[in-house]
């Protein structure tokens, strides 16, 4: 039996990263042919994690760093970094280049954040991760374009583009609805941790003067920590004013908590629209984005570059950044026009129907049972970026 490590945030920790590396666990642990730990990142040290986890590295300690690569190196066959830069300790996370440089375990590495533009500091800590790893992930092909770009001289064979896992959604919006207290309304919905470059601003000031009888927006989730942090919940404030300034009360139900597994597949179930209004367009991986899509509903997003991939082939409508109007206007039709809303549901549900953590976890398995080989034999994969997923489905 195979034995593979995750490095990474891991629940109780309320962050997407740390609900991504669970998921694609529980999807690869379906394989009775290995097992896997983590080893978990923790900034406060107390969380109570389940037994899996293996050993925790205090996010500024660089000793539990060097500890964390004995245990890799020792007890291991494979192992995943989830990188993102404000995981990991020291400035710009530079902490994690100590583990790295003393690791001998075959090493993947998942891209969750890469930057157009990194500063010397963060292009370093990618370029290390890039060289000793003998394949890393881009979960977009905007990610692998930028790579290749920034590290020309890396084998281009080593970066792979694996999509966003998704849950397995039953589809059943009419159920969904009624528990949620929803089966008058036609929903949209925005989900996720809330700071100020979500844009949901504007999302709310598109509903301004629309005439949509039995219409809800739910914003679901809380305030990031590291906003919370800074400036506590000024923005949520700032938000909630707003709706009441426009008179948007009866259309806008903000849902502060960091819901479940089960209460998201709930919500998304129930969702017409999903409304993804990020202003930041280097967004290289958006998980909301990829479950909504998953979830079938019918998305409305900024062209951030996430989006501009992930909503081809009509899979959803793309709304340029700080025009209320248009976006409004994007509202308006799919809520009046239920065959182009029924339209645009069919098409992301039967994309996010390929790309199940299951169906994702057995390509990640693959692509680790290759690592102990040198790098030129993975030139075989060098098409996932284009990958047939119904094939590999």
């Amino acid at each position: 039996m195979k034995k593979i490590v995750f490095i990474s945030t891991f629940p109780p920790q309320e962050c997407g990263l740390a609900t991504f590396t669970k998921d694609l666990k529980t999807g690869m642990a379906l394989d009775q042919t290995v097992s896997i730990d983590v080893i978990a990142v923790s900034k406060s040290g107390s969380e109570q994690y389940d037994p899996t986890v293996r050993f925790v590295i205090h996010k500024e300690s660089l000793d539990s760093y060097i500890q964390a690569v004995h245990i890799v190196n020792e007890e291991y066959d494979y192992c995943i970094i989830q990188h993102e830069y404000g995981i990991f300790g020291g400035a710009d996370g530079i902490f994690i280049n100590q583990l790295v440089n003393h690791l001998t375990t075959p090493l993947l590495t998942i891209f969750h954040t890469i930057l157009q533009s990194p500063s010397l500091r963060q292009k370093e800590i990618m370029e290390l991760l890039l060289t000793k790893s003998q394949a890393v992930v881009s979960l977009s092909a905007k990610g692998r374009e930028l790579l290749k770009d920034l590290f020309p001289t890396i084998d281009e064979h080593k970066i792979q583009v694996i999509p966003h896992g998704v849950p397995q959604f039953d589809y059943n919006q009419g159920l969904a609805k009624y528990r949620l207290g929803l089966q008058d309304n036609f929903v949209m919905m925005t989900f996720g941790l809330i700071g100020r470059s979500k844009g949901l601003e504007y999302a709310i000031r598109s509903l301004a003067g629309l005439d949509l009888p039995n219409f809800k927006y739910l914003i679901v989730g809380k305030t990031h920590p590291n906003v919370l942090a800074h400036e506590g919940e000024s923005y949520r404030f700032e938000l909630q004013s707003l709706v009441d300034q426009l008179q948007l009360r009866d259309k806008i139900i903000f849902i502060d908590e960091f819901i479940n597994d089960e209460q998201l597949k709930e919500y998304l179930t129930a969702c017409d629209i999903y409304l993804s209004p990020y202003q930041h367009e280097q967004q290289i991986n958006s998980g909301t984005l990829s479950f909504a899509v998953g979830a079938g509903a019918a998305v409305i997003s900024t062209p951030y570059w996430h989006a501009m991939d992930l909503l081809t082939d009509e899979r959803g409508i793309l709304t340029p950044f700080n025009d209320v109007q248009t976006m409004g206007d994007h509202i308006k039709l799919l809520y009046r026009s239920k065959r182009l809303l029924a339209w645009h549901r069919f098409k992301a549900r039967s994309y996010g129907e390929q790309t199940t953590w299951k169906l994702i976890a057995k390509i990640y398995l693959e692509l680790l049972s290759t690592l102990a080989t040198p790098v030129r034999s993975l030139v075989h994969y060098k098409n996932y970026h284009t990958f047939d997923l119904k094939q590999e489905a």
